[in-house]
């Protein structure tokens, strides 16, 4: 019987708040079995680069177009600074928790987004997940806490996509394990069928529903990704997905279950 692995992803807005952070972190601490905690670092970034005058500019969809001066930001903040808060809160919790960036070990390698139709910059699309590396941090009782940045094997560092991330580490280490992935989301309490009322969540969510309330404009569009990549995950041999608010990650009955 394979070993129980739980990926939780947490979205950027998440890590800003000390003390939903520690409580989330209490509760990451109590899940039976193998962990693994793939993060974001919300408006950290734009905040720290204001202050040193860095313009982050955007595209006309409003993603952020990562130059060198933003790669080398997004590098202190999502790798040093917040990893390690999130490091010193697990050791303090009792886990063997270890920072790592998808650079370190190798555990990530990337090709660099493609300038078409939008040139993003230094924006990686996941090539490889070095699973037998991760596999053997796990197996000596490791919990990996993982910025998602990445590099292209040429020395080159680039931005891995939060969203994306946590979904191609577990879609490899489901071949080894029986793997749940949580979702943590910013602010919504899981998919809603009204995005005005927080609580009309859809307690399970199959493929035909799914396409069914996509059809008939019920869901956010700004949802389609989250959950696209969880049926993803789930036809790649992930047991199941999670999608909740952070305030509720201590009930896991709670928010969308997705399998």
């Amino acid at each position: 019987m394979r070993k129980k692995l739980t990926i939780v992803n947490v979205e950027g807005i998440v890590v800003e708040d000390p003390e939903n952070l520690r409580k989330l972190i209490r509760d990451f601490a109590a899940i039976d079995g193998l962990k693994l905690f793939v993060h974001g670092e919300g408006t950290m970034a734009s905040m720290v680069a204001e202050k040193m005058g860095i313009n982050i500019r955007q595209t006309n969809d409003g993603r952020d177009i990562i130059d060198d001066r933003v790669m080398d930001l997004v590098t202190m903040v999502y790798g040093g600074l917040v990893n390690k808060r999130l490091v010193a809160i697990m050791q303090w919790r009792g886990l063997n928790a270890v920072g790592l960036t998808g650079v370190d070990l190798n555990l990530v390698t990337s090709n660099k987004a493609p300038i078409r139709p939008v040139n993003v910059g230094r924006v990686g699309i996941v090539r490889r997940v070095n699973s037998s590396m991760l596999t053997k941090l796990l197996e000596e009782g490791v919990v990996p806490v993982i910025a998602p940045i990445t590099h292209d094997g040429k020395g080159n560092i680039l931005n891995g996509d939060v969203k994306m991330f946590a979904y191609e580490i577990a879609r490899t280490l489901a071949i080894a394990y029986n793997v749940t992935v949580i979702n943590v989301l910013g602010e919504e309490n899981g998919v809603l069928t009204n995005e005005n009322n927080p609580d009309s969540v859809i307690p399970k969510l199959s493929r035909a529903q799914y396409k069914s309330m996509c059809e008939k404009g019920v869901i956010n569009p700004a949802a389609y990704p989250t959950i696209n990549n969880a049926f993803s995950a789930i036809d790649h041999g992930v047991n199941e997905v999670v999608l909740i608010n952070a305030t509720r990650f201590n009930d896991l009955k709670g928010g969308t279950h997705i399998k």
